[in-house]
This record gives C-alpha cells, sequence and structure tokens, in this order.
C-alpha cells in the first residue's frame, strides 16, 4: 500500500449549498483501493437518507457539532469526540440536530467507488438535475442503496 498524506487547507472541496461541503481528505487512488476519507461540514438539520453500503465498513468520527446517528434503526445521540462503526450492509443515517454547522469525518473500508458516487451527486446537483431518483440511481451504479427517508 502507498504512503501518502493531504494538506487539510488544499484538500478538494465539493459544496452543496445549504446542506453539505464535502472535502475529500484521501482517496482510494491515494490508499491502493484500502479505504477512502472524507470530511462533512453540515447544516443544522441535514443529513442524507437511510442507506446501505453493502460491500464497505463506514466509521464516522464527529468533531464538532451535536449529531443523532440512525444504526440498524437506533438512535444514538452523539457529540464532539464521539465514533460510530457502520459494519457492511447495515441501514443506517446521520443527521446534524444541533443549531449551528457540524462536522464529522468518515472512512470507508475498503474504498471501492464512494470517491465517483459522491462527485456524480456533485456534478448532479452543479446541473440542478439533482432529485431523490437521481441519487438513487447513482447510488446504485456505485454499489450503494437508498432505502429510506433522512431522520
Amino acid at each position: 500500500m502507498p504512503t501518502t498524506h493531504t494538506a487539510y487547507a488544499t484538500a478538494e472541496t465539493l459544496d452543496f449549498p445549504g446542506a453539505i461541503t464535502l472535502r475529500i481528505l484521501l482517496t482510494g487512488d491515494d490508499t491502493g483501493g484500502a479505504q477512502e476519507i472524507f470530511e462533512d461540514i453540515v447544516h443544522p438539520g441535514i443529513g442524507p437518507g437511510r442507506h446501505i453500503h453493502h460491500d464497505q465498513d463506514e466509521t464516522f468520527f464527529f468533531l464538532e457539532g451535536d449529531f443523532v446517528v440512525e444504526i440498524d434503526g437506533v438512535l444514538h445521540e452523539m457529540s464532539p469526540g464521539d465514533v460510530a462503526f457502520i459494519p457492511r450492509g447495515t441501514v443506517h443515517a446521520f443527521k446534524n440536530v444541533g443549531a449551528t454547522k457540524g462536522r464529522l469525518r468518515y472512512v470507508f473500508t475498503p474504498a471501492l467507488k464512494m470517491e465517483t458516487m459522491f462527485r456524480a451527486f456533485h456534478a448532479a446537483a452543479q446541473t440542478g438535475a439533482i432529485t431523490q431518483d437521481v441519487m438513487a440511481q447513482i447510488a446504485q451504479d456505485n454499489g450503494q442503496e437508498f432505502v429510506g427517508p433522512p431522520l
């Protein structure tokens, strides 16, 4: 596996105005496919729909703000410093329940196609073509599945 690092100040960002700013910290190419690491700055009241990563584990590291995470139907309150592990095949979602923007990092193991999926979401958002159906198709094309509404 290659060694690598990303300077936080120069990491690429994908902005979804009024929702999430996604920072790409390490890609699958950076890690030889071992993992990908992202960071989200999440507006209050925002989080993705319930979803499943069929072939990847995901680990959340909560850095700032107050979140709830639903993992396999159980809600957990998360504060800065808290960590959550979601095994592959588990339905999950998160939401910023605080009054200010929150920040979390997350790791996908193995990398697979998450970066590709996030870039496709961003491209659709930039053209105004992002809908729940479009997001579901992009997710499916990249080995993921939306299975329910946001929290």
